[in-house]
């Protein structure tokens, strides 16, 4: 496959003061020769403080590999949320499913569990809505929620119901349900997203920090709780992004940041150009030394191209 693999280099300097590295494998759409599949997880969530109790769903993805009969092997768990307008499901379908069977099947990236999550109460009620503008019922804020007295507490959810719920279905590190337990397993667990999916990543970076090590931000910039990119400063997203992280200095952790060029979302490199300057940051692959990095494709703005950042950010994160 390593033939297929064009790299695109950003020296220092030219979009931010980091050289940036990203590896497009075009062998990514190409017959798979290993196969994964997805499995539904059914759970229910009673996050948002107002009496209702919501059924839900996420779709879990698991690598070629999974023996579900093999409980000495334990797998690390990377949860992906779809950006504005999309749902669970982005992935299931042979097409895009192929990108993630090829991904794992190249041997570039140590194969894991990926959970596909959903910030919305019910994806399949006014589809139409959904999928033109994403206003409707939704749980993480920011703007996008369709109804402004539901409180933003996706980042609750995803602890309290989703983690549990997949990871003591499967064979990972999480030993149980209790609170002690989720923190214990830390280690093995990262939190992804796309466009509205990655304002969510940062959310739950701030939110959910003792809970994830990794994090994989693709294509957008943080909203700093909910106010859109005019209403703050430069040194509020940096004291959003880096307070759970001063706060618990003893945690380890890693961002691999992606985003496109030229037709991105600029304001999440405009951001990376002065949060990476940030003390608590430092800059580089190796993560033996560092704790964030920047990969820069020549994608435009589109969730159907998360597989080949995942492609990039797995070499690295859970290492």
């Amino acid at each position: 496959m390593d033939t297929k693999i064009k790299r695109i280099v950003h020296p220092a300097g030219t979009l931010i003061d980091f050289e940036t590295v990203f590896e497009e494998n075009t062998a990514l759409a190409e017959t798979p020769k290993k196969v994964g599949h997805f499995e539904r997880v059914d759970y229910t969530t009673d996050a948002y403080e107002n009496g209702i109790t919501y059924p839900k769903f996420c779709n879990v993805y698991l690598p070629w590999c999974y023996d579900p009969e093999d409980h000495t092997r334990k797998y690390n768990v990377m949860y992906y949320q779809h950006g504005n307008t999309c749902d669970p499901d982005l992935f299931t379908g042979p097409e895009t499913k192929t990108l993630l069977d090829n991904m794992f099947a190249s041997g570039a990236v140590d194969p894991c569990i990926l959970v596909f999550t959903t910030y919305y109460f019910d994806v399949y009620k006014d589809v139409e809505i959904r999928k033109t503008t994403g206003d409707v019922p939704a749980g993480d804020g920011g703007g996008f929620s369709g109804n402004p007295t539901i409180k933003p507490n996706f980042y609750k959810e995803v602890v309290e119901d989703i983690i549990p719920a997949v990871e003591l279905k499967y064979n990972t590190y999480l030993k149980s349900a209790s609170d002690e337990d989720i923190r214990a397993a830390r280690d093995h667990r990262g939190f992804s997203g796309y466009s509205r999916g990655c304002v969510c990543t940062w959310y739950i970076l701030h939110h959910d920090f003792e809970y994830f090590r990794y994090y994989a931000p693709m294509s957008c910039m943080t909203t700093v709780g909910g106010k859109i990119r005019e209403e703050h400063t430069e040194q509020e997203v940096i004291d959003y992004l880096t307070a759970p992280i001063k706060a618990h200095p003893e945690l380890p952790f890693f961002i691999y940041a992606s985003n496109g060029y030229p037709n991105d979302v600029q304001a999440m490199t405009d951001q990376l150009k002065f949060v990476t300057h940030d003390p608590v940051f430092s800059y580089g692959r190796d993560p033996e030394k560092n704790n964030f990095f920047f990969a820069v494709s020549d994608f435009p703005h589109n969730d159907l191209y998360c597989p080949y950042y995942f492609y990039n950010c797995l070499q690295v994160l859970f290492k």
